[in-house]
């Protein structure tokens, strides 16, 4: 039986897992925390953040065009504002926390960005992101 617009819209699928910060992470080495991956909505707007902001321009007369783009910063405490939950999958912390927690430790907000993103299955978007960043300033 093929699934219906419903069955597919009612389906809780984003799961959740508890991790352990390793001992290596100064301060909160030891501690668990909840995390969630990322819904679809949330996966693109990470990578619209991480690609920047990409414009072409073609001028007419002389038919050239000119790409230009810019990167946004603050994605581990973004990442980790949206992927942090309770036991249930909730969000713990909302939007307006985003600057707090890009005021905690770089090493512990990066580190649970990053098992964010692995848990997303997102690792080979993020550096292909990095990598389209990266040539765009070569050029």
């Amino acid at each position: 039986m093929a699934l219906t617009k419903d069955a597919i819209l009612q389906m809780q699928d984003i799961e959740t897992k508890e991790i352990t910060i390793p001992e290596t992470v100064p301060s909160w080495g030891g501690e668990t925390v909840f995390i969630r991956q990322l819904s679809r909505g949330e996966q693109d707007a990470y990578l619209k953040r991480q690609f920047g902001d990409t414009r072409m321009k073609q001028n007419q007369a002389s038919q050239e065009q000119e790409m230009s783009s810019f990167n946004l910063y603050g994605h581990d405490a973004w990442l980790f504002v949206r992927g942090v939950c309770d036991e249930d999958g909730s969000r713990i912390f909302s939007n307006r926390d985003e600057k707090a927690v890009n005021e905690k430790s770089g090493e512990f907000v990066g580190y649970i960005a990053s098992e964010i993103l692995k848990f997303s299955n997102m690792v080979d978007d993020a550096k292909t992101a990095k990598d389209f960043g990266e040539s765009e300033l070569k050029n």
